[in-house]
């Protein structure tokens, strides 16, 4: 197999998933930035040590024959004195000239000799680390350089043009600018592409081919992402939306991934005979809210009666993403520590078949509301309800956090776990499965949520979002956007 095969196959199979990487890349570019910036500073502060400033003095010589005088033959003078020069510089006899007149045991200096192009001009340039010696040793071949070229140089004749000075800055001045931008973009590199090793080894669910194979639970499709800003207006305010199915500006992608999603969970529970339907996470800021509202929208749209439930009492988000006002609201809470009845608290949607069950308060001792005999009321509530509507789709909290999603899964007929791409490690989510399959509730299967992939770049805009691991539940956020 060649190599474009094989990451075709890698591709297609669900093994590499580009945007998740670039996802984890630039989540974390802080790092990267800080990364690069100390690799700057370290090559700076390394070019700082190492620097040896060195110094350069020269001369200038014009080369011409004693013979002949025209500029042909003196230009052919200078390119065979050039090559004649530079041996007499690097002779034994010279140095020892050399040593003996600078009072030296060996000349801590660069020679060099060249002819300037197109001309008959000969250049002397010596270099050292010390002005002075760089000074001293070309006025001394100056002085001695006949002594050992006479019977060299031949018809030639060298005649200085300018007196070599006293050099008063370096030749080689420090200027670490482009070490330290080339420091800079090799850490970053280096860095992004580290995260990206990371994101491509980390247990997540990167794409829907992944969830059988890592997870102990069928799938039921994936749904892409969209994006929660659908104006400029709403972004330059930071307006945020629940992003539901049946508002207008949805994309197509959007609105489709879920009626084939909703047809596939309809199909496994009419199968099953099953009518309650728990939607949850194992962690917050998955989706799983506004997933359970699509799903209520999307069988009310199929003209059934729909009974949708918040039972996050901790923090209600349904109000918001239905956008019911808070006068029409029966609280769910009230109802189980009989302060109202059961006749109070269903509300009517502005979707027609779709009816609500919830509230608007926090409740934070809510894992006490669901106790002994106020759970017994939310079972009878539930089960007086299935009488009624089609469908209950129960909203819980997160899993992991509180116990009271597995109470109200005990409620339903089957558990939904929704997991956002690339989001949470499949270890935890096959731990919370097993805590709901541990008491006796059944998991339908996995939906992969806010998809970003190959597949949909021709019909989807790549948007923020935001990434996290664990956040501490109770933490405020916005539910709208769950």
């Amino acid at each position: 197999m060649s190599k474009d095969a094989k990451i075709n196959d890698m591709l297609e199979n669900g093994r590499i998933e580009p945007f998740t990487m670039l996802h984890d890349v630039l989540v974390n570019w802080w790092v990267i930035v800080i990364a690069s910036l100390a690799a700057a500073i370290l090559a700076y502060v390394g070019i700082a040590f190492t620097y040896e400033p060195d110094y350069t003095t020269s001369a200038t010589f014009a080369i011409t024959s004693k013979f002949e005088t025209g500029s042909y033959s003196n230009l052919t003078t200078a390119n065979q004195m050039a090559e004649t020069f530079q041996k007499i510089l690097e002779s034994s006899a010279m140095n020892k000239i050399l040593c003996e007149e600078l009072d030296v045991d060996s000349i801590d200096a660069e020679v060099k000799s060249s002819v300037i192009p197109n001309t008959n001009l000969l250049e002397l340039s010596v270099t050292s680390s010390s002005p002075r010696v760089a000074y001293d040793t070309i006025h001394a071949i100056m002085d001695n350089y006949t002594k050992v070229s006479y019977f060299s140089l031949g018809n030639a004749v060298m005649e200085p043009l300018n007196k070599p000075q006293i050099p008063m800055s370096p030749s080689n001045p420090l200027n670490p600018q482009r070490i330290m931008k080339l420091a800079f973009l090799a850490a970053a590199i280096l860095s992004a592409g580290a995260f990206a090793v990371l994101s491509f080894f980390r247990d997540t669910i990167k794409q829907e081919s992944e969830i059988e194979l890592k997870l102990d639970a069928r799938s039921l499709g994936e749904l892409p992402f969209e994006m929660k800003y659908k104006t400029l207006k709403d972004l330059i305010k930071h307006r945020k939306s629940a992003i539901l199915i049946n508002q207008p500006l949805a994309g197509f992608s959007f609105v489709e991934g879920y009626r084939k999603f909703v047809s596939r969970l309809e199909y496994k529970m009419e199968k099953r005979n099953s009518k309650v339907l728990l939607v949850s996470s194992v962690s917050e800021n998955e989706g799983k809210s506004t997933v359970a509202a699509n799903i209520a929208i999307s069988l009310a749209q199929r003209q059934k009666k729909v009974l949708i439930i918040d039972g996050d009492l901790r923090r209600p988000s349904q109000f918001l993403i239905l956008n019911i006002q808070p006068q029409e609201i029966k609280e769910l809470g009230e109802f189980l520590t009989d302060k109202v009845s059961s006749e109070e608290l269903v509300t009517k949607t502005n979707v027609n078949g779709l009816f609500f069950i919830g509230g608007r308060n926090s409740y934070a001792m809510n894992s006490d509301i669901l106790q002994s005999k106020n759970f017994k009321k939310m079972q009878k509530l539930i089960n007086a309800c299935k009488n009624l509507v089609d469908y209950i789709i129960i909203d819980s909290p997160p899993a992991s956090f509180i116990g009271d999603a597995e109470l109200l899964a005990r409620c339903a007929d089957e558990v939904l776990l929704v997991v956002r791409q690339n989001f949470i490690l499949a270890e935890d989510i096959n731990d919370v499965m097993d805590t709901f399959r541990a008491s006796g509730c059944h998991v339908l299967g996995v939906v992969l949520n806010r998809v970003i992939s190959l597949k949909h770049l021709t019909v989807q805009t790549l948007g923020h979002y935001s990434y996290s691991r664990y956040t501490q539940y109770g933490k405020d956020r916005g539910k709208a956007n769950e």
